[in-house]
């Protein structure tokens, strides 16, 4: 019997060693190595070339997209299976022939169901899957889904960027506020920054982004300072400070002079 090849990436060592110890318990697939980001990842399949690759979706700087993209290019023969939190977006976005996905936390059962389908493939088949997969991660690319996952209670929520108000960093935790509450993010306010990219929440202070069409007013203050007033359901309107390094992005944006 063909033992197949396996890597898996999550930026979370528990989740790792929990799926790890899954697949360890079935004798048709091996665990060759694991990687905590996509770089690592995409160059650790250049190097084993596994026959799959168990990919979280949601990762810290470059996310499971992105790094399934790369992993195709980088090693075309493995086929990727998608781990997740989320059941809806995940069953939704990825749920076809050539893709599997994992519920976290992980089963049992499902895992081996998972090995199992994997095993049954002939190489002509494998090739089909291996198609249909590339063919799916470009068109999740060309239609990227404006939702961002945020925590509250224990709960990941999926949350649309429109919803927004602003978001916060205090003492290393990034808070982001909506007309229907406040959450946490997982990453950085960077990180935030750099996923919004081409949205109307822009970066205008070092511990803030803000949602510019959610602006109600912006105050002029000393020395060519500026301060953004945006409303906050169930309590007074907020002030936020502009960064000496924006106002000048923010002005162009706006047409200030």
């Amino acid at each position: 019997m063909t033992v197949l090849k396996a890597i898996i990436v999550d930026d979370e060592l528990p989740a790792r060693d929990e799926l790890k110890f899954l697949l360890s318990q079935l004798s048709s697939i091996s665990v060759i190595g694991e990687a905590d980001n996509g770089p690592t990842a995409v160059g650790l399949a250049a190097q084993l070339c596994p026959d799959v690759v168990f990919l979280d979706i949601q990762m810290r700087g470059m996310n499971g997209i992105e790094t399934a993209l790369a992993l195709r290019t980088a090693s075309p023969q493995s086929l990727i299976v998608f781990a997740t939190a989320y059941d809806e977006y995940a069953i939704k976005a990825f749920e076809i022939g050539a893709v599997d996905y994992l519920l976290k936390p992980f089963e049992g059962e499902r895992v081996t169901a998972t090995v199992l389908r994997l095993e049954k493939y002939h190489p002509e088949e494998w090739q089909l899957a291996a198609n249909r997969l590339d063919q799916t991660l470009t068109s999740v690319i060309k239609q990227p889904v404006h939702k961002l996952a945020v925590e509250k209670n224990g709960k990941i929520v999926l949350i649309d960027y429109d919803d927004i108000i602003y978001v916060h960093t205090q003492t290393g935790s990034v808070s982001v506020v909506t007309e229907k509450g406040e959450y946490t993010y997982t990453g950085t306010l960077s990180e935030l920054q750099e996923r919004l990219r081409g949205t109307t929440i822009l970066r205008v202070h070092r511990s803030y982004l803000v949602h510019m069409g959610k602006v109600k007013e912006i105050i002029p203050w000393f020395k060519g300072t500026y301060w953004l007033k945006l409303p906050v359901p169930g309590t007074s309107d907020l002030e936020i400070p502009v960064g000496k390094g924006q106002i000048k992005k923010l002005k162009e944006l706006l047409g200030l002079k």
